[in-house]
């Protein structure tokens, strides 16, 4: 009888001879340290998460809160539809808010300042006693001497475009938020419905209305 019947062989195998590894596996893994598991992070982490967009998820590791916001979500087409819409608009004012404060001049500046430690020399009259003349002697003291200021414009033309092209891309994907639930609505076939004057005509109410909030 083995001394450690738990013990296990790695069960990772070779991809070139399909051979399986002949080392013993790590204690509560089913390979050895060679093939993962020489520790790191646990699996399924979200170490690597930044802005979730891409983020596999993996329903037995959300927690109860997670668990019940996802259960709240309504997943009939037309309502998420309408929450896409909604959330684009906002966008789309909020990137035209933005812009139209960079062209009134209200831009983002850079200030830098440098300074120095100098040696001043301070003018002292020293009266002599016993010559009973009077002298001028120069004191030397170090402060902190603010040297150069320089103020910048941040890249106020280069914000512009930028903010254009995401009102571009985000205006696109709200159009079509906007056509689909035209064609759930319908009832018809989506492929051969033209909401083009359709999407036209709301896209002069938007605008309307932003130049209203303004």
């Amino acid at each position: 009888m083995a001394r450690n019947p738990e013990k296990k062989r790695c069960k990772a195998r070779s991809k070139q001879r399909d051979e399986q590894c002949k080392n013993w596996a790590k204690p509560g893994w089913d390979v050895c340290r060679f093939h993962g598991a020489s520790g790191g992070a646990p699996h399924r982490n979200t170490n690597a998460v930044k802005t979730g967009e891409h983020q596999t998820i993996w329903m037995d590791a959300l927690t109860p809160e997670q668990q019940e916001v996802l259960d709240r979500v309504n997943l009939e087409p037309l309502e998420q539809v309408n929450q896409s819409i909604k959330l684009y608009a906002w966008r789309e004012r909020e990137i035209m808010l933005k812009i139209a404060r960079i062209e009134s001049g209200l831009t983002e500046k850079q200030r830098r300042v440098l300074q120095e430690r100098l040696t001043i020399k301070d003018p002292v009259q020293v009266h002599n006693d016993k010559s009973g003349q009077t002298k001028t002697v120069a004191i030397s003291r170090e402060e902190l001497v603010t040297t150069e200021i320089e103020e910048t414009e941040y890249r106020a033309i280069d914000d512009i475009l930028h903010l254009q092209d995401a009102l571009t891309r985000v205006t696109d994907k709200k159009l079509r938020a906007v056509e689909m639930k035209h064609k759930l609505l319908s009832g018809i076939n989506p492929e051969t419905v033209n909401v083009q004057q359709y999407l036209e005509a709301l896209g002069a109410v938007a605008e309307e209305a932003w130049r209203d909030e303004e």
